[in-house]
């Protein structure tokens, strides 16, 4: 009797692991399924179809992904055939953030996004945001929650921490309409009760400070927006209108072949005009010496209604 059941137990022994297997591998197949489905409303969602048709790929794809991050296994899975979502994962492995923009008739747009946030005791917690972009007015100084969210497609996350607090900084593009786009420096942060809050302000731009930057250029150029870990810099692109008497219309702007950044420092994204970016991983970023004083960044204060910000110290 004690033999067999000596038996019976090395059996089980052999079994458990593959059965733990086969349960793993039958998720990795469900999720590959999903995301199947996802491709083939995501497509849909991009092609020349009628709005209409659009508008109901977009809502299947919205309750589909919804009810799938709502499986805290998705947390690492990496969707990778979904080309048009944004899928950015911070370095400490506690947030990702997935965003995607539905084209609008005319030329608009409109943003979905979801949070993932790993809690310290390991659970998972779902958020969905909100685009409210058209409601927001005041932009850059603006504390926002998910359901007041700048929408944007998200290609770029920095950890941040200085003095206890920690952040997210989230580097994002807006297609805007057909005349002009827009990127945004956006913080992320998470209060006590775990809710999301966007904007927080820390970046100084002489005496001013500002809780997120956004910036304003022709839809028919590109415009570089991206974070150099070798100097704790975020460097960009300095815009100037094509002409003098565009000056404000943002349209017509675009790069002039400088560049700007900002520099942590103390816990402040300092605004520094004019970088020599010849070769960054020297050593800190400085200003280039220039005997032209280029003109203050116009489009960093661009209002809801077009009028840039008076800089009030």
């Amino acid at each position: 009797m004690n033999s067999f059941c000596g038996r019976i137990g090395i059996f089980l022994f052999i079994i458990s692991p593959l059965a733990v297997k086969s349960q793993e591998g039958a998720k990795s197949l469900s999720f590959i399924a999903i995301e199947d489905s996802l491709s083939s409303l995501m497509k849909q969602i991009y092609s020349d179809a009628p709005i209409s048709g659009k508008e109901v790929a977009n809502s299947n794809f919205t309750d589909l992904f919804r009810k799938t991050l709502a499986n805290k296994e998705t947390f690492n899975y990496p969707f990778d055939s979904l080309k048009h979502l944004g899928k950015i994962t911070s370095e400490d492995k506690r947030v990702r953030v997935f965003t995607w923009n539905f084209p609008q008739p005319g030329g608009y747009q409109k943003y979905f996004g979801y949070i993932l946030l790993k809690k310290d005791n390991r659970d998972v917690q779902l958020i969905e945001l909100n685009d409210s972009r058209k409601v927001v007015s005041d932009p850059i100084n603006s504390i926002l929650g998910a359901n007041s969210w700048m929408g944007a497609l998200y290609y770029s996350i920095v950890d941040v921490s200085y003095k206890g607090k920690a952040y997210y900084i989230l580097l994002g593009l807006d297609f805007n309409n057909l005349f002009s786009s827009k990127k945004i420096i956006e913080i992320l942060s998470f209060g006590k009760d775990a809710k999301p809050v966007f904007g927080f302000s820390v970046f100084q731009v002489d005496d001013v400070a500002l809780s997120r930057v956004v910036f304003e250029y022709s839809a028919r150029v590109n415009m570089t927006l991206r974070y150099i870990p070798e100097s704790n810099s975020i460097v960009f692109d300095h815009l100037s209108p094509m002409r003098p008497d565009l000056a404000d219309n943002f349209q017509f702007y675009g790069p002039d072949f400088t560049y700007d950044g900002f520099k942590f420092e103390k816990g402040k994204w300092i605004y520094v005009r004019n970088l020599d970016l010849r070769n960054p991983k020297r050593g800190s970023l400085k200003p280039r010496e220039s005997p032209e004083r280029f003109p203050d960044p116009g489009f960093l204060y661009k209002s809801k209604g077009g009028i840039p910000y008076q800089m009030v110290k």
